[in-house]
């Protein structure tokens, strides 16, 4: 049985192994966030049943403190699902453009509203969050691939996901499958 200590340690491996695959830099306390993300979301969390945009406007609405506990499960919702299970969101309303969109924006408000005060030194971490979302998000994809929860294998997926996001994750895995990924206006598609 693995502790919470353990679970930590076993995500903060495997974001370092992404890390290093990708080739990509980010502040050890966002690598650390992410890995406590993972930790806690394997915990027997339950996701809200109230949609992500119905709680980001219920932010503006509340008071400062509760307006940034909302703004940051938002964010962390949105990373977590975006990166973990963006498959299933193929059969919702919205798609993962969507939840990396208001994932990023709520990390954006929420460095806005702690850049002042006793919690300004937690404004760049969120920052970094809000400005590398798609990045961190395909992060958690390659974490979610080596845990098994999803995989990569159908090459239309992964030419789609590129189209919408513009990963550059996902055109690398494209040129390794040997496919010239083709930008097209994202407009056009819709």
């Amino acid at each position: 049985m693995l502790t919470s200590v353990s679970l930590m340690e076993h995500f903060r491996g495997l974001i370092e192994e992404a890390l290093k695959g990708q080739r990509l830099n980010i502040d050890k306390n966002v690598e650390f966030y992410l890995a406590n993300l993972l930790t806690c979301y394997t915990h027997t969390r339950r996701f809200s049943t109230e949609p992500v945009a119905l709680r980001f406007l219920k932010a503006f609405e509340e008071r400062r403190e509760l307006k940034n506990v909302l703004l940051k499960e938002v964010g962390d919702t949105t990373l977590f699902v975006a990166g973990f299970f963006h498959e299933s969101l193929k059969r919702k309303l919205v798609d993962v453009d969507y939840y990396i969109d208001i994932g990023s924006i709520s990390y954006n408000h929420l460095a806005d509203s702690l850049s002042e005060g006793s919690s300004a030194h937690l404004s760049p971490l969120y920052r970094e969050l809000s400005e590398r979302f798609i990045e961190l998000v395909d992060l958690l994809s390659e974490v979610s691939e080596r845990t098994r929860l999803s995989s990569i294998n159908d090459i239309l997926r992964v030419y789609e996901r590129w189209l919408r996001t513009g990963s550059k994750r996902m055109e690398r895995l494209l040129r390794k499958m040997g496919i010239e990924p083709v930008s097209i206006n994202r407009h056009s598609l819709q």
